[in-house]
């Protein structure tokens, strides 16, 4: 099996970076959401030139990353914190960041309250889209059946 596949399959052989890469991973599995351990992800940086980056934690069924930023108050450090979540944003990735004081608080809550909102605001957009703003609600196409409509539900 290679690097790549195994990490993907088999989390529990995966070497973190560090603990807090560890806490995350843990309550990624303690919830069976499934992901992927530092995946390689093309952006276009600041600069508008191609880059591979790896971002901590990719969750394929969410189409949703996490990053862990491990150090904070190093100047350097800092500065790429803010260029990475910049390139995101440019790249228009969902990213939720997780840092160090974090884990004193609800970080797990916190990592479930924003892939809600992600989710929600994904779905307000679709909403918003001319073809599912026309269309009917759930509800209103069991009564078209009950009332002889012969409307499909695929079009």
């Amino acid at each position: 099996m290679s690097d790549g596949l195994e990490r993907i399959l088999v989390p529990g052989r995966i070497h973190f970076k560090s603990e807090g890469e560890r806490k995350i991973a843990r309550f990624l599995d303690d919830n069976s959401i499934r992901y992927q351990y530092e995946p390689a992800v093309l952006v276009n940086d600041l600069y508008d030139k191609l880059r591979i980056w790896y971002p901590d934690f990719h969750i394929p069924d969410l189409a949703t990353y996490i990053e862990y930023f491990g150090v904070v108050g190093k100047k350097d450090y800092d500065e790429g914190i803010k260029t990475k979540l910049s390139v995101y944003r440019q790249m228009q990735m969902d990213v939720i960041p997780i840092y160090p004081k974090m884990f004193r608080e609800d970080w797990q809550g916190h990592i479930i309250n924003e892939l809600d909102k992600i989710n929600q605001r994904r779905h307000d957009v679709l909403m918003g889209k001319k073809y599912w703003s026309q269309k009917a609600h759930p509800s209103s196409i069991g009564e078209d059946l009950e009332n002889g409509s012969q409307g499909s539900l695929f079009y």
